[in-house]
């Protein structure tokens, strides 16, 4: 497979060869940021919007409040615009259900018992944006708060807010959705319409990248290609019909050199084909930490060739090959530095 050029078709979808001016659209157009890490979302605008500024996503999430961040694909948190919210809530949502009743099993909450605090805690909510500390306060309960909103978020769609401190915080303010988000709508459309987006985000791309992605099973997966016209460009590797001519004159641009975060969409979607589509083979033991998870990668025209992590404000790296441009390594090392020291 061309995978300098199927990595390029991609890394132009996602705003990663030229940084975009709109940070709305490239929400919109990149399916949502992976919110699973308070940092990410920064990060992962730092690399596609030009002259990004923190207080540009604080923004849009919290004045303008024209993006949402909840539990949806895998029941993990994304950050998504109000037209996308419906459909990728009520393609998930089932899914999400049923992990909320292994949640409730495994912490022995009965159903009763979970309606009850629910109630009380949508209460507290609906006079206002709070903290897991103030709710607790206010219901004058010693249960674990930020454990049940968790468990919560499966079930309402509860909306993580603000962190508290700066935006490497991991303690949250939660809020309900306002009523006049529009959040449900057919479920079967719902789930069309997400992996159309899917693909037009991130094809070509193979059945298990999409099942991952999404949350759904291969089979369910397998089931809504069914109703969507792709093509097959090799090895599995799916394309929306309507772009087939798009990506045939496709072309390989400049070289590029990013410093990503481990949870960017861009990484994180190609799990079951990291290898050899984003990686060799000889490296893929490298990119893991001792937990599995996967090091903040230093990306070259597409692929993981190195990895980076901070401390006290310092870049700090690893290359597993050599690179030709080491001035522009430098150069992105020391915008990264000024980006995550505020």
């Amino acid at each position: 497979m061309d995978w300098e050029k199927i990595n390029h078709y991609v890394l132009e979808k996602q705003h990663l060869t030229t940084k975009f001016d709109n940070v709305l659209k490239c929400v919109e157009d990149i399916a949502g940021l992976n919110s699973i890490v308070a940092t990410t979302p920064y990060l992962s605008l730092f690399n596609r919007i030009e002259d990004f500024q923190k207080s540009m996503l604080d923004e849009e999430m919290y004045e303008k409040r024209r993006l949402y961040r909840l539990r949806l694909m895998r029941a993990t948190l994304f950050i998504v615009t109000s037209d996308f919210l419906p459909i990728a809530y009520s393609a998930t949502i089932d899914r999400t259900q049923k992990r909320l009743a292994g949640f409730r099993k495994e912490y022995k909450l009965s159903a009763g018992e979970f309606k009850r605090l629910k109630d009380k805690i949508i209460t507290v909510l609906g006079k206002g944006e709070k903290t897991a500390v103030e709710i607790r306060r206010e219901l004058r309960t010693d249960i674990s708060i930020s454990l049940f909103l968790r468990l919560l978020m499966e079930d309402v769609p509860l909306l993580r807010g603000k962190p508290l401190g700066t935006w490497k915080g991991e303690q949250f303010r939660y809020s309900l959705l306002p009523k006049n988000i529009k959040l449900r709508m057919d479920k079967e459309k719902a789930k069309i319409l997400l992996v159309e987006r899917f693909l037009e985000a991130f094809g070509p791309a193979t059945l298990k990248d999409l099942a991952w992605w999404g949350g759904f099973t291969q089979k369910e997966s397998k089931k809504i290609l069914g109703k969507i016209e792709t093509i097959d460009i090799g090895e599995g590797l799916l394309l929306l019909r309507k772009e087939a001519e798009e990506f045939e004159n496709s072309k390989v641009g400049e070289e590029s050199l990013l410093l990503l975060s481990a949870f960017d969409q861009y990484v994180i979607t190609y799990k079951y084909s990291t290898c050899p589509r984003i990686v060799d083979e000889e490296y893929l033991n490298n990119i893991y930490n001792e937990y599995g998870e996967l090091h903040n990668p230093i990306i070259g025209n597409g692929r993981i060739i190195g990895r980076w992590y901070a401390k006290e404000g310092r870049i700090y790296h690893l290359l597993y090959e050599r690179i030709r441009n080491r001035t522009e390594l430098d150069q992105k090392i020391e915008e990264m530095e000024e980006f995550i020291r505020v």
